[in-house]
């Protein structure tokens, strides 16, 4: 696939689209910060239980959803300035 392949599909997709893409990373998002949530309140240090790394793990899927989130809103904001680069 090549780059002109990539601006191409890219330009195909509309501003409905790409809503409905920012509500499913919502929605994981928000499922995400539960986890994070549930994970720091099973923590038991006196009974030497942690979960550093699913807390790690969802920290970090938690901030790439909020730059999913964040590339796609500036990607509508492109488009409704009739930017013709994506």
């Amino acid at each position: 696939m090549t780059q002109n392949q990539t601006e191409e599909e890219s330009k195909l997709i509309s501003i409905p689209e790409i809503e409905e893409a920012i509500e499913s990373f919502k929605n994981e998002l928000e499922a995400c910060i539960n986890r994070i949530q549930e994970l720091l309140k099973s923590e038991d240090p006196i009974k030497g239980i942690y979960f550093a790394q699913e807390i790690f793990e969802s920290q970090r899927d938690k901030l790439r959803l909020e730059v999913e989130i964040d590339s796609r809103r500036k990607k509508i904001n492109r488009i409704k300035l009739g930017m013709t680069e994506y």
